[in-house]
């Protein structure tokens, strides 16, 4: 009898949890993976917390008004681990961003890479590049 409650408890607690640690990393869904669009604008925000870092950019679109960008990065330790921290973009910062834009159509994206205004790229997720997921 014990044997059996230990089990039904297990089974509940596990799938409490089950549909948040299928959920996570569902880019494919979120994200178009095969789409690229690059980005011109300044740095707005950064949300740096974990589980991912979040920038968000002001882009000015051909007729005239500003939308604002966020675009997904790895968590906080994978980017202080590739050398990254809260300070290597500053606000009002001009940058590129190169990224895989929602699949819904909303302003929200994952990086693929940012190019700062001197041409260096930072926070590639890019085959040969730093790992930043």
């Amino acid at each position: 009898m014990k044997t059996s409650l230990t089990r039904v408890v297990l089974i509940a607690v596990l799938s409490l949890f089950a549909g948040s640690l299928f959920a996570h990393h569902g880019r494919g869904a979120t994200y178009d993976m095969k789409k690229r669009v690059t980005l011109k604008g300044a740095v707005s925000r950064i949300d740096w917390r974990n589980p991912h870092v979040v920038i968000f950019m002001d882009v000015k679109e051909p007729d005239g008004r500003v939308v604002s960008w966020g675009f997904e990065n790895a968590g906080v330790g994978q980017l202080a681990q590739a050398g990254y921290h809260r300070n290597t973009l500053k606000l009002g910062q001009e940058i590129t961003a190169i990224v895989n834009p929602a699949a819904n159509g909303s302003p929200m994206s994952i990086v693929v890479k940012v190019i700062l205004a001197d041409g260096s790229e930072i926070m590639s997720r890019e085959t040969g590049a730093n790992p930043v997921n």
